[in-house]
C-alpha cells in the first residue's frame, strides 16, 4: 500500500531516539570542549571587597556586597566584554561594571585565549571563573563514555510541587561551598528498579534539575553523581525521566567547579546502566 500524505508527515514529525541520543552525545562533546566548555575551566577566584590581581588575565576585580555583579578594572587594551547588547571593549585604567553569568551564558570578559565569566551558587557571594582555550584537560579530553541508548531507561513519574520559593541547604564537591542553597520546587515520586523514591529536583533557569547517585557511582560512573535535566510539569503531572540523558556534572571535566552532590533522597540502589559515565582521556 502506498502510504498516504498524512503517513509521511506523522514518520518524519516522529523522531529515532536512538539517532536524538546520538545527535545529543555529539553535542554534549561539543559543550565540554568549547571555549567555556567544562573542560577549559583552569581556575576560580573568590571576590570581596578588595581588588584582586587575576593572574591569568591583565584585569584586576572586586565585589561590593549586595552588587548583582563585579567590577573589573582592564589593565591593557584588547580586553573584551560581550553582553547580548554586543561585543564593548574596556577601557584600561576605568572601572566597569559587569553582572553575573546568566541563563544565556552571558556577560564574558575575553582576552586572547582567555575568557572569565562571574558566577554565583546563590547570589551570596560571587567567584570570577578563567576558562583557557589551550588547558591542559581540553588536549587531553578525547570523548565521553557513555552507555548505548536503551528505552528501558526512559521513565515515567510524578511531579508533586513543594512551597513557592523554597531553598534548602545543599552539599557541593567543594567543602567550602557547603550550605549555599538551590532552589527546590518539588520531588518527583518514582519506581527505579524495585524501589520506589521521592527524588529532590533543584531549578536551574527554566529547567529542573535531579542530582542522583546510582549502583554505578564510582566504579562504572563518575563520583560522587551524575545530573539529568528535565522540563518542568505541573503539580501532580506525569514528568519523563530519561536516563539516556544522564550526564557527568561540570566537576567531572575540570576539578575547579563546584558541583551539588546527590542528597541521601537521590541515592539511587539499581545500577543506572544508562547516560554518560565519565570523561575520556588520553593515558
Amino acid at each position: 500500500m502506498t502510504p498516504s500524505p498524512a503517513t509521511h508527515l506523522d514518520s518524519a514529525a516522529t523522531p529515532d531516539p536512538a539517532a536524538a541520543h546520538a545527535a545529543w552525545r555529539s553535542e554534549r562533546l561539543s559543550q565540554v570542549s568549547g571555549r567555556t566548555g567544562a573542560a577549559a575551566l583552569i581556575n576560580y577566584v573568590p571576590l570581596d571587597a578588595t581588588e584582586q590581581e587575576i593572574s591569568e588575565f591583565p584585569l584586576s576585580a572586586r565585589r561590593i556586597a549586595e552588587e548583582p555583579g563585579v567590577r573589573v578594572r582592564a589593565h591593557t587594551v584588547g580586553i573584551t566584554l560581550r553582553t547580548s547588547a554586543g561585543i564593548t571593549e574596556l577601557t584600561p585604567g576605568v572601572e566597569t561594571f559587569v553582572d553575573r553569568l546568566g541563563a544565556n551564558g552571558l556577560p564574558l570578559i575575553e582576552f586572547g585565549r582567555f575568557t572569565i565569566d562571574a558566577f554565583s551558587l546563590d547570589g551570596t557571594d560571587v567567584e570570577l571563573r578563567i576558562y583557557d582555550a589551550e588547558a591542559e584537560n581540553l588536549r587531553t579530553l578525547t570523548g565521553i563514555e557513555t552507555n548505548p541508548y536503551d528505552p528501558a531507561w526512559v521513565l515515567t513519574g510524578t511531579f508533586h510541587a513543594g512551597e513557592p520559593d523554597a531553598r534548602v541547604p545543599w552539599g557541593f564537591t567543594r567543602e567550602s561551598d557547603n550550605g549555599h542553597t538551590k532552589a527546590v520546587p518539588g520531588t518527583i515520586a518514582v519506581r527505579v528498579g524495585e524501589a520506589d523514591y521521592s527524588l529532590l529536583v533543584f531549578a536551574d533557569g527554566p529547567a529542573l534539575v535531579l542530582v542522583f547517585a546510582d549502583a554505578t557511582t564510582g566504579s562504572i560512573s563518575y563520583a560522587p553523581g551524575r545530573f539529568l535535566r528535565l522540563d518542568p510539569v505541573p503539580d501532580g503531572d506525569p514528568i519523563v525521566l530519561d536516563f539516556n540523558r544522564a550526564f557527568v556534572p561540570p566537576c567531572g571535566f575540570s576539578d575547579f567547579f563546584s558541583c551539588p552532590i546527590p542528597p541521601a533522597h537521590n541515592r539511587i540502589s539499581a545500577a543506572v546502566t544508562a547516560g554518560e559515565n565519565r570523561a575520556r582521556r588520553t593515558p
